[in-house]
């Protein structure tokens, strides 16, 4: 039987995911607090890393989550 069907799964499923990605993809961040929450759709609601981080370690983290793209807060 021929049928179609569309797929559109996360690379990574869960915050801890996400969290092990950050300490992989960003330099520096391995002993400074991260804090990751996501929202039922399996999308980033927000990350908090305990370094200023560069444009460049920024434009990594939008790049792979598009999804915060504008969002940053300035705290």
């Amino acid at each position: 039987m021929k049928h179609t069907k569309f797929s559109n799964p996360k690379e990574l499923q869960d915050s801890g995911e996400v969290n092990v990605w950050l300490q992989n993809n960003i330099d520096g961040i391995t002993d400074k607090p991260i804090s990751v929450s996501m929202n039922n759709d399996g999308t980033i609601q927000e990350i908090e890393i305990g370094k200023k981080l560069t444009s460049a370690e920024k434009k990594i983290i939008t790049d792979k989550f598009p999804e915060l793209e504008g969002k940053e807060i300035e705290v």
